[in-house]
């Protein structure tokens, strides 16, 4: 594992393989070691790097007052690939997607391709009855999870983040690594929520101005907001792909890796 120097942050990263370079971005409670079971699969034939977003594990935990927003992360993104030098691809999950999409928004000419898996730009969800009312349930059942934290909690409070993101019952079958993983990333729970529920930009019309190649990959199971979510990416972005894993929830790439991984290297495969 190393460690690059970015906007003054050390993040840490794992970088295998040779190739065009192709960056995976985390998600909620995760860091670098999420993408183990794609890390050999993706780096052939590609530049393979996975890091910790900031203040994710090992990274310092120190907020220093800046907020945890998709802002924050995305400029991180940006600094990161400006570090690595060349226009790259994006695979990102949940937050992670959420990232991917704004810096290739922003930044189309450093972005090859990406992919967005149930990428977390939840306020496309305004824009439809079901998504107001999954946008709803979920933030009533999530209102638990903070106070579960700061009252140290936490495998109740990573067992009700997991209810409201995954569904019902997964926490129980979860790897014990898997679930060290999340242990290890609680504490940024309550910081990224308040800043999703301070608002978002990411409308619609975003959507339809990102113009590098995409795929929208999502899971059949996965709870409403992340699939109405996609539905509506996949709806607005111009010549995007869409896949749909069967069987499996929101967590795509530990639920089913052989699949997602399949997908995402004959999309990139294509660019």
């Amino acid at each position: 594992m190393k460690t690059i120097s970015i906007n003054g942050h050390e993040l840490a990263l794992e970088r295998r393989g040779r190739g065009e370079v192709t960056i995976l971005v985390h998600g909620a409670v995760g860091d670098l070691r999420t993408w183990q079971a794609q890390m050999d699969a993706l780096a052939a034939g590609h530049d393979l790097i996975a890091y910790s977003r900031r203040w994710h594990f090992p990274n310092s935990t120190h907020f220093n007052g800046t907020p945890y927003t998709v802002e924050t992360h995305v400029a991180d993104l940006l600094g990161l690939i400006a570090a690595i030098g060349a226009p790259v691809k994006l695979v990102g999950h949940s937050y992670g997607g959420a990232v991917c999409a704004v810096a290739a928004l922003m930044r189309p000419d450093l972005v090859r391709c990406l992919v967005l898996a149930e990428a977390s730009l939840f306020t496309l969800l305004l824009t439809r009855p079901e998504g107001l009312f999954a946008l709803a349930q979920s933030g009533g059942a999530m209102s638990h999870v903070a106070p579960l934290v700061r009252q140290g909690k936490k495998e109740q409070a990573l067992k009700a983040f997991l209810d409201v993101i995954l569904g019902p019952g997964y926490f129980e079958n979860l790897p014990p690594e898997v679930k060290g993983v999340m242990f290890d990333n609680l504490h940024t729970v309550e910081p990224m929520l308040n800043g999703m529920n301070a608002g978002g930009s990411f409308k619609a019309e975003h959507a339809s101005q990102i113009r590098v190649p995409t795929l929208v990959l999502q899971g059949e199971r996965s709870p409403a907001m992340f699939r109405i979510t996609s539905e509506i990416l996949a709806e607005k972005i111009p010549g995007v792909e869409r896949v749909v894993l069967p069987g499996i929830s929101h967590g795509l790439q530990l639920e089913a890796p052989e699949e997602f991984n399949r997908a995402v290297l004959k999309f990139l495969g294509k660019h």
